[in-house]
């Protein structure tokens, strides 16, 4: 989840009240899940220096996560800052970083400060991508759900959105849902784990495998590369430091990924879409699905997205996979599925999950 876009900030003026108010916002939404976060959020929402530099983030981009994000992408290059120490992402030993104190401040304001042109540029060349691998604690069940809907045939896969194109690449893991049980290959080098919540499990009738995948494709405005170390450390810097479990997934996923990458196109999502299942052959069923993308679009893009969805499944067997914001809970985030029949689409709701896949929560029959 990705709070709400500030305004237009961009005067220098000081103390650029707007912008601190979105710092404190998220320092609200970092609470119990990131005390770095949390305090760094405060220091810079009281610091006209600090809002300064956050105010260069481009219209579009959200200043706290950009800011962040920039900051660790540089300390994983120049660990030997003291301000490293306090990230357990690039400490030396990752369960002694330094406990936040009254001279993390000195030391944000002074990284930051001294590099301000690195950071205007990273603003500038990357977006926020995050790749939660674990959300496919959740796709896992609902390709299932697709699968057999479409008698086992194998799937042809179109993610938007999929950032390095980890989340397409779901059935090389495996998955352990505590007693709901564990599925995939035994032997991956990756492992999904999820808490199953409710009544209903996402595996009432077992599957013997995960569904077969014929092929798969990925749009995304600025797809990163798996095999780039660049954009593999800037995957790392989406991550917050001290969600540990997060980064060593990430790198297991990585791994996995570079070893065959999925096909990633760079466009529009919604003129490219057309192009990329026009070329998957009739008589194969597409699976459309993004998790967390369509919350990013306003009403006019989400119409023009619904159209082009159903347009597609005019002539050929469709289903589409999409992750929406929840409002149940702060974390929740909707799986919904839509079978396309002759332009129409035909909703059911899959599922909800926790934002990062800590949790599934499985409510379609």
């Amino acid at each position: 989840m990705t709070p709400a876009p500030n305004p237009d900030v961009g005067s220098d003026a000081d103390p650029h009240p707007s912008l601190a108010a979105d710092f404190e916002r998220f320092a609200d939404w970092c609470v119990g899940t990131s005390p770095l976060y949390e305090r760094l959020s405060r220091v810079v929402a009281a610091d006209g220096d600090l809002l300064a530099v956050a105010a260069a983030v481009p219209a579009g981009k959200t200043p706290p996560n950009m800011l962040f994000a920039a900051v660790q992408f540089l300390l994983l290059r120049d660990a030997d800052h003291r301000l490293g120490e306090y990230y357990p992402s690039v400490a030396a030993d990752a369960g002694s970083a330094a406990p936040v104190d009254d001279d993390l401040a000195a030391a944000f304001r002074e990284f930051v400060l001294d590099h301000e042109a690195d950071l205007r540029e990273v603003f500038d060349t990357h977006r926020t991508q995050t790749n939660a691998v674990r959300r496919c604690a959740a796709l896992l069940p609902a390709f299932e759900y697709v699968s057999r809907r479409v008698d086992r045939e194998p799937l042809a896969l179109v993610e938007v959105g999929p950032s390095a194109g980890l989340n397409l690449v779901w059935d090389r893991y495996r998955y352990e849902y505590g007693d709901a049980g564990a599925f995939g290959d035994a032997d991956a080098t990756a492992t999904v784990d999820s808490r199953v919540r409710g009544g209903s499990p996402p595996f009432p009738d077992p599957p013997e495998a995960v569904p077969e995948v014929t092929s798969r494709v990925g749009v995304d405005l600025s797809p990163l590369d798996v095999t780039d170390a660049d954009d593999v450390a800037w995957l790392r810097a989406l991550v917050w430091p001290e969600h540990r479990d997060r980064h060593a997934l990430l790198r297991d996923a990585v791994e996995v990924a570079a070893a065959d990458p999925p096909e990633l196109v760079a466009g529009d999502a919604l003129d490219t879409v057309p192009e990329l299942v026009a070329e998957i052959p009739d008589d194969t069923p597409v699976c459309l699905f993004d998790t967390n993308v369509r919350y990013q679009f306003d009403e006019s893009m989400r119409e023009r997205y619904d159209a082009v969805v159903a347009d597609l499944g005019t002539d050929r067997e469709l289903h589409w996979l999409t992750g929406d914001e929840g409002v149940i809970d702060e974390e929740a985030i909707y799986l919904d599925h839509a079978a396309v029949r002759d332009g129409d689409l035909n909703w059911t709701r899959l599922a909800t999950y926790q934002q990062h896949g800590r949790w599934v929560e499985w409510l379609a029959a």
